[in-house]
């Protein structure tokens, strides 16, 4: 795998998408963007650790570390399973049974 595969959202219209990064053997989610062919990784000063919200003096990637290849994939599996429970169709939701021909009731009910 190349260690660099860069998905631009249909949203977008400056480029904004997700990079997914090998890095060491580890794999990580970058904020990124696309221009003129090219993919940059966006980049931040995270605070630091000592409690004050003082930026760090080093900047690194916009990520989110996903772990090495078979976390990675456990990792997103999660996910992609939570999302697609929140938009498979319920059950409750009744079938138009009337057919296309059947005269409509316009009258709101309450």
């Amino acid at each position: 795998m190349s260690n660099e595969i860069f998905y631009e959202y249909d949203s977008s219209t400056y480029g904004d998408g997700i990079l997914l990064n090998e890095y060491r053997s580890e794999f990580s989610l970058v904020a990124a963007k696309s221009k003129d062919g090219e993919i940059y990784m966006e980049w931040v000063f995270p605070q630091k650790r000592d409690g004050s919200k003082e930026p760090i003096s080093k900047s690194l990637p916009w990520k989110i570390k996903l772990g090495p290849k078979t976390e990675a994939i456990k990792v997103l599996k999660f996910f992609l399973e939570k999302l697609e429970g929140d938009t498979s169709l319920s059950d409750d939701i009744p079938d138009d049974n009337r057919g296309k021909d059947a005269p409509y009731d316009d009258d709101i009910p309450f």
